[in-house]
């Protein structure tokens, strides 16, 4: 039987691998990204849109979590973010669980059902665009 992937919320697992195996699994093209503004997955669209996600990493005791990325362990998993960024370099928030507290399953299959229905909405996939567009 084959499933979503469940990791133990306290697991050394990098944070993005669930959401990763679940979106690829649902065929959708998933590009590991690193820029001036961090490390985060990018999502080219069939319409030429595409959807960016990152985490952030909990609080440590007085020390707020400063890891936005998709590199930390999933035992320091605080939230998701993504956003849909059009053609003109608009872009708009698409998930934001930050100020929700949820589980980190709960959480990563929230951004994972967002992430899906945008891809739909905008004709699915881009399976062909050149990731360095």
């Amino acid at each position: 039987m084959t499933g979503p992937q469940t990791l133990d919320p306290n697991a050394d697992e990098e944070v993005a691998t669930a959401p990763l195996a679940r979106l690829r699994a649902a065929g959708i093209r998933c590009l590991p990204w690193r820029d001036s503004a961090g490390t985060y997955i990018r999502i080219p669209l069939a319409d030429g849109t595409e959807v960016t996600f990152s985490g952030t990493a909990a609080d440590k005791g007085d020390v707020r979590g400063h890891d936005v990325s998709t590199h930390h362990p999933v035992r320091e998993h605080h939230s998701w973010q993504a956003s849909l960024n059009d053609t003109g370099g608009g872009c708009d928030d698409l998930y934001d669980s930050h100020d929700q507290g949820l589980p980190y399953e709960e959480d990563t299959a929230a951004l994972v059902a967002a992430i899906r229905a945008c891809a739909r909405e905008h004709g699915g996939s881009n399976r062909t665009s050149d990731p360095a567009d």
